[in-house]
């Protein structure tokens, strides 16, 4: 794992920007001012004018080679450490150079307050010549933040170049829809409402995300309205509906508002089938805060609520005016909500994508330890392969039922246990009774089988209870895959990519569920 050396004149907020990106990441971070001032045993300041600068920076290489031996640190540096091109070096080699840059005059409004602890600060012309003779070797780094943004929003600048990832447009159903992975969500999202005249702006989420999340957005939308409902499968329901159409006619919401709806997938589904059917439609923009919801729910024009623990069986397709995928919300999830996103994502590569698969398998490791930009580049690849089977076949007549893959057991397996189990945890024991069918057809080679259903097992975690055939065939006759009245598997074939099926027996069903 990299480090990340913060680097840049005297003031522009490296310590702060430093501390903000360590409590994102879950990383150790290191000021190396700091550091020297406890080797010392004194303020650099005293040593300076003691020893010199030659000593001190000297002693501020010697530390900085120890510091790079480790990893998956955030390193706030010196304001001269970069201007060695040893010390670049020893940066670049473990690790990326991130430049904080501001204009001196911002710079030097912000030191002339405080320049005791400043030893390089004697006057404001000299230190303006100090910062113009460094800028030649600030710039020698792997990319550059406008530092005068505030901390926050440089601290998401960072990890959004950090991750790699970047907007894209779905063509879905000849619609161009913008989606946006990003780490400072409520921001862009104010940037593309602004100007719009919209009369309402409502948000929709659930307790849980209310209480995580919802404060950055009524920071950024301070008037917006909040709608929240109870978290979980009970509230995806057309009463659940009913009480939210009511809610929205008391507060004489019209046609001409937009609803935000800020969730994990049961509500986007929900929010965006709100939105659908009230007064026959309005406008809206869904935002996912759960790495689930960013691979599998939040793009592909579907909503619906359940019936019975039958799960999506009343909805409509219905496009949102914007996606975002909230990167900055996946910090906060626990290791059990990244492993459920993850067993989507690798589905979604299983299926359409195999660089997404492989980049699973080589990282697994770290996606499951949390490891946020990778996480953030799976949640995008994820996103942009999903959507690029949803363009090939938006209503589901034929393609993209192969997404569906783990979905016809998986299903069964959520209804069975009345929810109490999660749907990511539930597909993941489909896709292994899926890719053990399928060996035993032969429709796949039996290493790659068991290869891949060891990687699902590792996200899935440890096994847990399951129907039996004889229990989930009357559940699997509810799935929305099903023709001709007969059960629908989506199963692995190493000729022809994916083959629907469906003549699956209780006994070839059963044999693979004991395998789980």
């Amino acid at each position: 794992m990299e480090n990340i050396f913060l680097t840049g004149f005297m003031g522009v907020g490296k310590t702060t920007v430093a501390a903000i990106l360590a409590d994102i990441l879950k990383r150790p971070v290191v000021d190396l001012d700091d550091l020297l001032e406890k080797n010392f045993g004194c303020p650099i300041a005293e040593f300076f004018a003691v020893h010199g600068e030659a000593a001190f920076r000297q002693r501020e290489t010697e530390l900085l080679e120890k510091v790079a031996n480790d990893d998956g640190l955030i390193v706030s540096t010196g304001g001269g450490l970069p201007v060695s091109k040893h010390n670049r070096e020893i940066m670049r080699d473990s690790g990326q150079i991130v430049l904080l840059d501001m204009p001196f005059d911002a710079i030097a409004d912000r030191l002339e307050k405080n320049t005791a602890s400043r030893p390089n600060w004697k006057s404001r012309d000299d230190a303006q010549k100090l910062f113009e003779s460094r800028k030649t070797a600030y710039h020698d780094c792997d990319f550059t933040v406008n530092a005068a943004l505030p901390p926050e929003d440089v601290a998401a600048t960072i990890l959004q170049k950090i991750s790699g990832v970047e907007s894209f447009t779905a063509d879905i159903d000849g619609v161009k829809l913008p989606v946006s992975p990003s780490f400072n969500a409520p921001s862009e999202l104010a940037k593309l409402i602004a100007g719009k005249q919209y009369s309402a702006i409502v948000f929709i989420t659930d307790g849980h995300v209310a209480a995580a999340h919802l404060p950055r957005y009524q920071r950024a939308l301070p008037h917006a309205i909040s709608i929240v409902i109870r978290p979980g499968e009970d509230s995806k329901t057309l009463q659940q509906a009913e009480n939210v159409y009511r809610q929205l006619l008391q507060l004489n919401v019209g046609r001409d508002a937009l609803i935000v709806a800020i969730g994990g997938g049961l509500v986007t589904d929900f929010g965006a089938f709100i939105a659908a059917t009230y007064k026959r439609g309005i406008d809206f923009m869904l935002i996912s805060t759960s790495l689930l919801g960013c691979v599998d729910a939040v793009v592909g024009g579907k909503t619906a609520v359940n019936i019975a623990h039958y799960k999506n069986q009343v909805g409509l397709f219905a496009l949102p005016k914007a996606i975002f995928l909230d990167l900055a919300a996946l910090a906060t999830l626990p290791e059990q909500r990244i492993r459920e996103g993850l067993v989507e994502a690798y589905k979604t590569g299983l299926v359409c994508n195999d660089s997404l698969m492989r980049f699973i398998d080589e990282n697994l490791e770290r996606l499951v330890g949390g490891d946020l930009p990778l996480i953030a580049k799976v949640a995008a690849t994820s996103a942009h392969a999903k959507a690029e089977v949803v363009h090939q076949d938006f209503r589901e007549k034929g393609l993209r039922k192969i997404l569906n893959l783990g979905h016809t057991y998986g299903h069964a397996v959520e209804t069975w246990s009345e929810e109490r189990i999660s749907h990511g945890l539930c597909v993941a024991q489909g896709m292994i009774v899926a890719m053990y069918i399928a060996m035993k057809r032969h429709y796949i080679d039996a290493d790659l089988a068991d290869n891949r259903m060891e990687v699902i097992r590792a996200l899935r975690g440890p096994s847990f209870p399951v129907p039996s055939a004889e229990e989930a065939f009357p559940l699997m006759m509810a799935d929305k895959k099903n023709t001709n009245a007969k059960i629908t598997f989506i199963l692995p074939h190493t000729k022809d990519g994916f083959k629907l099926v469906q003549d699956i027996t209780p006994a070839e069903l059963q044999d693979a569920i004991n395998a789980l």
